[in-house]
């Protein structure tokens, strides 16, 4: 690749700077990138790209078919359009524009490139005929204008020569003193020997050093005075020479390029493939020379017909997914482009395929879709299918108004059967309490897991609360029965909280908060029994309270401090930085772990206090690891949807930035994918951090909204894979499997992965293994004071690049 100039139309900016990104790392030049179709043509003519990418749908009047058509026909630039649809009619509407290639939304990078390829080659092959026929008329009519000359007296050539690309008359000394060393002797020895000379030879710019390509053609004839002379004409193929070269560069990347490409007659009949078709389906060139692709490869499926498919797109370009047979028999999804080549007069002469193998990132997709609705444990519904089945159930109430109740169940005794038997054992316990709860319920009813030993139940109908009493009851004692793990037998309880849908609970946080409450004071209660959410109940939350009056005094004072856990790269061994981590030593209640006082300061605005205390910090300790030489670490510090919610929070980052006169890169921040499902401000205020030039992860990955579609259209640079993913490894297959399917999809994307909790070599070893990129966990070691932090990456880092191993062996 020679790093072509590439022009990008795309009024998404999101999507602009992606496919800018990827064309980057492809090798090409973006010369510009521009939101309309008035802008595309100007930058055209002042940038005169190689290529233009053009979406069909701009952000004003003008469509990109339109602007493709000026820059077609005024600057005989090609132009490949971009397109999130690919109906009949935005299909048709391009291929009125005279286009070199459609790609649908979202592009593969390896598609991308294979198209450009084949847009500039198929260009390339036009322009040379064009040329051609231009240059044979300018060189007929310079061979009328001047000539060699063979004077007899002394039996040598002198004057005249054209030599330039505008014909001048030159004498044939400086024509031949002009030729390369290398084509001087052959010229001269052709002309005396031969009479006549058809040569390709290298002759040097006039006024400058380097050589140009042109074609000489001269020979010796007869003149009016019975003696001889020599006619000729050059012919100036630097630029056909170039192109030839870009077609040969071109073949390369047909014969090296992982996607299969296929290329075909008008009848759709196979002239040639390239090494990855035998690749990927097994077929050799010679075995699919004259077949029909719907013959063989496509799958025998009326909508995987492609011919039939092209035929009704009706201007022979398609794109889609198909399934596709290999020699061995088995099937595969492909991506397929096909796009038609048209001689002068719109005929179709060819077709070209281009063939992705999407196998692995359909599986990724599969593995994500049951991480993002099932718990994984237990195989009962997830946080997200909560979420999803009790808004349903409440936007029901709007035509039917039947109330809403939901069970709020933590497992008393829980913790110290997982600490004493083992995690392996309580999740057994776990998976036998789950199908204790669907046994007991309804078919209609939902149950869920929502952390450790915490399961919701979603009771969409009932009829009066004595049923859910009786349920409650039901419940209950299918916890106490007796438990028969594989060393022992176990009993546990369970509390329950219960809320019911009303007046004062509308929404799905309201309920779930509310039964909440409800389950904290039946533990407090003594356990194992029930309790219903009432206003009473909720105003003498008594711990909530109490957290909530020292929250604001334990900030001034102090009380709540910043330590630092390390994040170790993979790859190198080295620190990569470390999460800034809240820690509440209160004077009065003690010890308070972030489980207890983050949730009661999301609800009031202490969040924000508490979140630009950490964010200071963060930048402080950034500013002294650069003055003591840790120029490279990193700060990974936690937002929380309040602050993301805040307008004016990326102006206090950018403030802070000032302040301590630190980088951006500097710091990264952590998101969880619950703080940006409901909040309609994320995408705006994230493109504005990332705006600043900060980094962006996604915190507790799997345990919330997992999908494509928010990965792809969010700006972050990291995932975070959670702990609970992390816990059992390398034991648990189907835990692997997910931390598998994680990475691969990251790959895709280009995102980094760090993996938390990490706690036994074993695990470590996995990840690698897999290719994680950072680890994070009690292996390396738990969240410091600064102070502490400095000395451990001084002792264990050699400087600021401690290797994993050290720790490891010193039992960090």
């Amino acid at each position: 690749m020679s790093g072509e100039r590439i022009l990008i139309t795309e009024d998404e900016k999101i999507t602009a700077l992606d496919l800018q990104k990827t064309l980057e790392r492809l090798g090409y030049t973006v010369v510009d990138s521009v939101a309309c179709g008035e802008d595309s043509i100007a930058s055209t003519r002042q940038n005169t790209p190689d290529l233009v990418l053009m979406d069909i749908h701009l952000k004003t009047e003008m469509l990109g078919t339109e602007a493709a058509k000026v820059i077609h026909d005024e600057m005989g630039i090609p132009v490949v359009f971009l397109s999130a649809y690919s109906d009949r009619s935005v299909v048709k509407e391009a291929g009125e524009s005279t286009p070199y290639g459609y790609l649908i939304k979202p592009y593969d990078p390896r598609e991308i490139d294979a198209t450009i390829q084949v847009a500039l080659a198929k260009h390339s092959v036009d322009h040379k005929v064009q040329n051609s026929d231009r240059k044979l008329r300018m060189a007929l009519d310079a061979a009328n204008m001047s000539a060699w000359e063979w004077v007899p007296e002394d039996s040598d050539l002198v004057p005249a020569i054209n030599v330039n690309h505008s014909i001048l008359s030159q004498d044939i000394e400086y024509l031949v003193n002009r030729l390369h060393p290398d084509d001087q002797v052959s010229v001269v020895s052709k002309l005396k020997e031969e009479g006549q000379v058809t040569q390709q030879v290298r002759i040097r710019q006039e006024g400058e050093d380097r050589f140009l390509n042109a074609d000489l053609y001269a020979a010796v004839v007869p003149d009016q005075k019975n003696g001889s002379k020599v006619v000729g004409v050059i012919r100036d193929i630097e630029e056909e020479f170039q192109k030839r070269e870009r077609l040969r560069q071109a073949e390369v990347v047909f014969d090296s390029i992982s996607e299969a490409i296929l290329i075909t007659d008008a009848e759709r009949k196979i002239l040639s493939t390239n090494p990855a078709f035998e690749t990927i389906t097994g077929y050799s060139r010679s075995e699919a020379i004259g077949l029909d692709p719907d013959h063989f490869l496509h799958a025998r499926r009326q909508k995987d017909n492609v011919s039939k498919q092209l035929m009704e797109k009706g201007n022979h370009f398609w794109s889609g997914e198909v399934a596709c047979n290999t020699k061995s028999g088995t099937r595969f999804p492909a991506w397929e482009h096909v796009a038609g080549v048209f001689d002068d007069d719109g005929n179709i002469i060819n077709y070209v395929f281009s063939i992705s193998d999407i196998g692995e990132l359909r599986r990724a997709e599969k593995s994500l879709q049951r991480m993002a609705y099932l718990d994984s444990l237990t195989g009962i519904g997830n946080r997200v299918h909560l979420e999803r089945s009790l808004s349903s159930c409440l936007a029901r109430q709007k035509e039917y108004p039947q109330p809403v109740a939901v069970m709020y169940i933590d497992l008393d005794g829980f913790k110290l059967i997982n600490d004493t038997l083992g995690h392996a054992e309580g999740d057994r316990l776990l998976q036998i309490i789950a199908e204790r709860f669907v046994s007991s319920v309804r078919d209609e009813d939902i149950v869920t897991r929502v952390g450790g030993d915490e399961f919701v139940i979603v009771v969409p109908s009932f009829s009066d609360e004595e049923g859910l009493k009786v349920m409650a009851d039901k419940l209950l004692h299918a916890v106490s029965e007796p438990i028969t793990l594989s060393r022992e037998v176990v009993e546990v309880s369970a509390s329950i909280g219960i809320s019911v849908s009303g007046e004062e609970l509308v929404t799905h946080d309201d309920i779930i908060t509310a039964a909440d409450t409800a389950l904290f004071h039946a533990k407090d209660a003594g356990k194992s029994c029930f309790k219903f959410y009432d206003f009473e109940l909720a105003m003498v939350s008594v711990e909530k309270n109490r957290i909530e009056r020292n929250m604001k005094g334990a900030l001034t004072n102090d009380e709540i401090c910043i330590e630092f856990q390390p994040l170790i790269d993979m790859n190198t061994g080295s620190i990569y930085g470390a999460e800034a981590l809240c820690r509440w030593y209160s004077r009065e209640l003690g010890m308070i772990s972030p489980e207890r006082f983050i949730p009661i300061a999301e609800q009031s605005n202490a969040i924000l206090q508490l979140g630009e205390k950490v964010l200071t910090e963060s930048c402080k300790q950034v500013k002294e690891w650069n003055e003591a030489g840790w120029h490279d670490l990193v700060v990974s510090v936690n937002v929380s949807a309040r602050q993301l919610s805040d307008k004016n929070f990326p102006n206090i980052i950018k403030a802070l930035l000032d302040e301590y006169a630190i980088s951006p890169q500097s710091i990264e921040l952590e998101v969880t994918e619950t703080s940006i499902q409901n909040n309609k401000y994320a995408k705006e205020q994230l493109e504005r951090i990332k705006r600043l030039g900060l980094r962006l992860a996604i915190d507790d990955f799997g345990t919330g909204y997992s999908s494509l579609s928010r990965l792809k259209s969010l700006p972050f640079d990291r995932v975070k894979i959670d702990r609970s993913f992390v816990r059992d490894l390398p034991h648990s297959e189907s835990d692997v499997e997910i931390c598998k399917a994680i990475l691969a999809l990251c790959n895709v994307l280009g995102m980094r992965v760090t993996a938390e909790g990490i706690e036994r070599q074993e695990q470590l070893e996995l990840l690698r293994e897999i290719g994680c990129h950072c680890a994070q966990g009690f292996l390396f070691s738990k969240a410091m004071s600064p102070e502490k932090f400095s000395q451990w990456v001084r002792e264990f880092g050699q400087g600021s690049r401690p290797s994993t191993e050290s720790h490891h062996h010193r039992g960090v």
